[in-house]
C-alpha cells in the first residue's frame, strides 16, 4: 500500500469503529434530504471513501445500485459486514479517488463526504478529473468538505468556497452550496456542494 493507504489502514485496525471521528453513526442528514426530495434521483452511485458504509447502506436501501470504495481494506470489510447485517448488498472494494476503479461514464451519482479534504493539494485536480471521468453526462456530484469557518488545527483542509470554485468550476456546474457540520461528536464546520458533470 502507499504511505497514505497505510494511514488510513493504521485508524481502521487500531480504532474501534464507533470511535473513528469521521464516523457519524448513520447516514449523512443532507445526504438523506436530497435523496427524500428527490433532488438526487435513484441510480448508478458511488461512495467515495465509503469508511464504515452508513452513506452507502443508505442508498442501498433508497434503490440505488452503489459501489463503495476506500483505500483502507479494513473499511471495506467494515462497510460490507454493515450492508450484510442490514440484509443488503453493495459492491464494496479498495480504491483512491485519485484512480477510481470505474470504468468511464459508469457513475449516475457520486459522493463524498470527507474523503476529497485530506488530499494534498497536487493530487486534488486528479481527483477533480477521476469524479468527473466516472460521472454519466449530467451526473451528479456531492462534497462535503471541511470549510474556513472551522478554526485552524491538525486534520482536514479548511477550504475556502473559492478554492473550491477554483478546482470544480471548469468540469462541474454547482447546483446547490451550503454551510453545514459534519455531525459527530466535535461537530466541525463544513461547506457542502451540489454539483453537475458539464
Amino acid at each position: 500500500m502507499a504511505p497514505d493507504a497505510e494511514h488510513w489502514e493504521k485508524f481502521y485496525t487500531q480504532t474501534d469503529p464507533a470511535s473513528l471521528p469521521w464516523n457519524a453513526g448513520g447516514p449523512d442528514p443532507d445526504l438523506v434530504r436530497l435523496v427524500n426530495s428527490g433532488t438526487i434521483p435513484v441510480g448508478q452511485a458511488l461512495d467515495i471513501g465509503t469508511g464504515p458504509g452508513h452513506d452507502a447502506v443508505f442508498l442501498i436501501q433508497r434503490g440505488f445500485n452503489v459501489i463503495g470504495i476506500d483505500i483502507s481494506p479494513t473499511a471495506v470489510v467494515l462497510a460490507r459486514q454493515n450492508a450484510s447485517s442490514a440484509g443488503l448488498f453493495g459492491f464494496f472494494q479498495e480504491g483512491d479517488i485519485r484512480r477510481i476503479p470505474v470504468e468511464d461514464h459508469f457513475i449516475d451519482f457520486a459522493y463524498d463526504r470527507g474523503c476529497f479534504h485530506v488530499l494534498e493539494p497536487a493530487d486534488r485536480p486528479k481527483a477533480v478529473g477521476e469524479v468527473h471521468r466516472v460521472l454519466r453526462d449530467g451526473g451528479l456530484f456531492l462534497l462535503r468538505v471541511f470549510s474556513d469557518k472551522e478554526p485552524p488545527g491538525d486534520g482536514p483542509h479548511r477550504f475556502t468556497r473559492r478554492e473550491l470554485e477554483n478546482l470544480f468550476d471548469k468540469k462541474f456546474k454547482t447546483l446547490k452550496f451550503w454551510e453545514g457540520i459534519f455531525e459527530r461528536a466535535r461537530k466541525p464546520k463544513s461547506y457542502s456542494m451540489l454539483m453537475e458533470k458539464q
